[in-house]
């Protein structure tokens, strides 16, 4: 009988054990989870990074050695008198303010200023479509800025019931979700619950666009979110004639790390290339294969090997997240590394959607298990050149001009997905 009871013993402290420890993962992952939702729905300080450019044959080598020297800034930069202010705080400057990129390249060209201060992205335009413009100068120095964190309307709509519009913004910026910068990827979502059915409307970057409350000058979608997030948010409603209820910020930055916890992913490739990133060499074959985060994310950053150029790289953004989800489904192979990726991810995202937002939307989703119906579509138009409300009047870029019969479609199609059908009478 002694026995016996000793064996029950045993067995209830091997159950409560065995509770004990799921109860531990259970809070771990919950404590994950919902560290996770408190990072994407905070509002986080935005920053902006600088850079001070000089001539390659410039004597200045570092920030000081511009002290009671010439400077110039954008004075159409809408942060400039911050940049200015910081800058002035470290080093002694002549400051002088030109209205346009062009011509403040002329400048320092012409050795009238002796250095200039752009964003940076601003300077990774000029790389990527006006070489020649900044062949001949050098950085010496970055700094940032920090900027509060936009006012964003929010949304009161019931988001299990009713039909709403996310605006997904999409960046591969080197300064993660924290950065202003160009939006490469710019998709409205428009999502009817009642009918299970989301209509996908991707706008190429290049698309030739009125940013909101500008005048004159058109500009590339992508330049707008060197504004904020607001202005592309904006430029899109106005473009399309809709409300836009949420938005979704995502930086490719942190793939590598979210990539590299899953132990590489599935891409394919329809070419064979060889590319490099961060000293890496990516050999990437024609078809399947497994790619590890750096060769991921170059993958998704690869633009200038295609014909169709950054119309492709939106293609190979969106097969990286696809292929990062569809691992992440196998939970059972990946169950101890789920709280380190949602700590990651939480590093990838921002977004308009509250906690309880989110919620209700995963406990319907648990509940009613809807079969969701997805509808793709994309603004198409013809390429050409033309001035820029970024870049300025005598700089050219490449962009896009939409054509009116996709635009028309993507508006019929957006009415189509918001309408919710009632329900015949008896």
């Amino acid at each position: 009988m002694n026995n016996k009871k000793k064996v029950i013993k045993i067995i209830i402290w091997v159950v409560v054990a065995i509770l004990l420890v799921a109860a531990g993962f259970a809070l771990r992952y919950w404590l994950a989870f919902s560290g996770f939702l408190d990072k994407i729905t905070g509002r986080r300080p935005e920053m902006k990074e600088y850079s001070v450019i000089v001539k390659e044959d410039s004597s200045a080598n570092e920030i000081n050695d511009l002290a009671e020297k010439n400077v110039s800034f954008l004075e159409a930069d809408p942060k400039v008198a911050n940049a200015e202010q910081y800058l002035q705080g470290v080093v002694k400057i002549d400051s002088a303010f030109y209205p346009d990129v062009n011509l403040m390249v002329e400048m320092l060209n012409n050795n009238i200023t002796d250095a200039i201060v752009l964003e940076t992205d601003r300077i990774e335009i000029l790389k990527e479509e006006a070489e020649s413009a900044v062949a001949t100068t050098r950085v010496i120095y970055t700094f940032e800025i920090e900027l509060e964190a936009e006012d964003m309307i929010i949304s009161d709509k019931e988001i299990t019931t009713e039909p709403f519009i996310v605006y997904i913004s999409g960046s591969d910026s080197r300064n993660g979700i924290k950065a202003v910068a160009r939006s490469d990827v710019n998709i409205v979502a428009v999502v009817n619950p009642k009918e299970a059915k989301i209509l996908l409307v991707s706008i190429p970057r290049d698309t030739y666009v009125q940013l909101h409350d500008t005048t004159g000058l058109k500009d590339k979608l992508t330049h707008a979110g060197i504004y904020g997030i607001n202005k592309s948010k904006t430029t899109i409603e106005d473009f399309l004639g809709i409300k836009i209820d949420y938005t979704i910020k995502v930086s490719f930055e942190t793939v590598v790390k979210v990539v590299d916890q899953l132990d590489g992913i599935e891409i394919t490739s329809d070419k064979a290339m060889t590319l490099k990133s961060n000293g890496e060499v990516c050999n990437f074959i024609e078809g399947k294969q497994l790619v590890n985060g750096n060769c991921a994310l170059r993958f998704a950053r690869e633009r200038k090997s295609y014909t169709t150029g950054d119309r492709h790289r939106g293609e190979n953004q969106q097969q990286v997240i696809t292929s990062i989800i569809g691992k992440l489904s196998k939970a059972k192979d990946y169950l101890l590394k789920v709280p380190t990726i949602l700590d990651i991810a939480g590093d990838s995202f921002e977004t308009t959607f509250s906690r309880d937002n989110i919620m209700a939307f995963l406990r319907m989703q648990l509940s009613d298990g809807p079969d969701w119906k997805v509808t793709s579509i994309a603004i198409d138009g013809t390429g050409t050149y033309q001035p820029t409300y970024s870049m300025g009047s005598n700089l050219p870029l490449y962009v896009m001009i939409p054509s009116t019969e996709t635009i028309n479609n993507a508006k019929t199609k957006i009415n189509e997905f918001l309408a919710i059908e009632e329900p015949e009478e008896e």
